[in-house]
């Protein structure tokens, strides 16, 4: 035997001589160590098996349904809101005041529609597109300028119907060139309108197309709304469209009443213009009152230009001493026109002193100069 056989005899002896007694178990089965091995995974998941068996043994048969909640029953159903957009004036169920207007005036709301679309764009205002708008509004304000009376039905049905604020405009404005008294009470009714859906420019636009009637009726309007209460919020634009109105000379009792106003500056403001535009020396004294209680600037400059206006050389000691005295820049300015409207040799006199007192303002004192200047001085 050689010395190779011989160290695989040993080898072999010592190994089954060092196996443990559980090897000479498994061994009695046949069964090798990689067996061994195998034989404990199969017990384990045998294990698992019978566990599982007896878990779905414990699982209840006729398991209780879970029932679903009663539906209850329906309510009246909650109206949708309504949208919110821009409506025109008016939106109801009632007939359109459109549907019986007679073929003629038919035909001419037709023409009005087809020009309010052609003034409409919808890109980048372009040459063009200018052009296209500018002609069909010209052509639109011709159609209007043309209508009567007789029109004023459509055109106050066209206005509770017409969604864009800027052809409502030209609808304001035609109804109060027309100037009947139809037409006043369907202003009126817009002017509230807007009042109650808060679009301060449509109340402007409606108030201005009630000075265009220039008849009693408007220049009555425009008195009781220039001092009612409860049109304070819009008091000095009522006031304003009386300075405007053709009858405005008739209304200096009205301007005189509101030159101290509280309710707002632009009141006062207003009411001094109208008193400049149509007042005489007998409200002289009443706006040289009125100027020495007032502190706003710009009131006080308004009522300046109202003494200038009326040319009383008897005002002109009140605006000297504005000039001499009053802190304020443009104030001091508004004295210095004053006085160049007054004119007179008084007036001279006082701006001469003044231009050699020399004005702390460059301003100022330009504006002097300039009145002498104006005024024939070369003193």
């Amino acid at each position: 035997m050689n010395r190779k056989d011989q160290w695989s005899r040993k080898g072999v002896g010592a190994s089954s001589e060092a196996h443990s007694p559980s090897t000479h178990f498994f061994n009695s089965f046949g069964l090798s160590e990689s067996g061994n091995a195998l034989l404990q995974w199969v017990a384990i998941i045998a294990l698992l098996c019978l566990g599982w068996f007896f878990a779905q043994l414990w699982k209840p048969l006729d398991p209780t349904p879970i029932e679903s909640p009663t539906p209850k029953a329906e309510g009246p159903q909650k109206p949708s809101p309504e949208p919110i957009g821009e409506p025109g004036p008016e939106v109801n169920d009632s007939p359109s005041a459109l549907d019986s207007l007679s073929p003629e005036d038919k035909k001419i709301s037709n023409d009005i529609f087809e020009l309010f679309q052609k003034c409409q764009w919808s890109k980048a205002l372009d040459a063009s597109t200018a052009h296209r708008v500018a002609r069909a509004r010209g052509d639109l304000q011709e159609l209007l300028d043309g209508l009567g009376p007789e029109h004023v039905p459509m055109l106050v049905g066209m206005l509770k119907e017409e969604p864009d604020f800027i052809n409502r405009r030209f609808l304001l404005k035609a109804l109060g060139k027309i100037g009947s008294d139809e037409a006043l009470v369907g202003l009126i009714d817009h002017y509230h309108w807007s009042v109650e859906v808060d679009k301060e420019s449509e109340v402007k636009h409606t108030i201005d197309a009630l000075a265009l009637a220039n008849t009693e009726l408007s220049m009555e309007i425009l008195r009781e709304y220039s001092l009612a209460e409860d049109t304070i919020q819009h008091r000095y634009r009522f006031v304003e469209a009386l300075t405007h109105h053709d009858r405005a000379a008739d209304n200096t009792d009205v301007f005189g009443a509101l030159l101290r106003d509280p309710s707002h500056f632009r009141v006062r403001q207003r009411a001094a213009y109208g008193l400049k535009m149509n007042g005489g020396q007998d409200h002289s004294q009443t706006l040289e009152t009125a100027l020495g209680e007032e502190l706003n600037p710009y009131v006080r400059q308004s009522y300046l230009g109202a003494l200038g206006g009326i040319r009383d050389v008897n005002s002109i000691p009140v605006v000297e001493r504005v000039l001499l005295e009053d802190e304020n820049i443009s104030t001091r300015i508004s004295a210095v026109r004053a006085l160049l409207n007054i004119d007179g040799s008084a007036a001279i006199n006082v701006l001469v002193q003044a231009r050699d007192r020399v004005d702390p303002s460059d301003r100022v004192q330009q504006e002097i100069i300039t009145a002498l200047q104006k005024l024939g001085y070369d003193g």
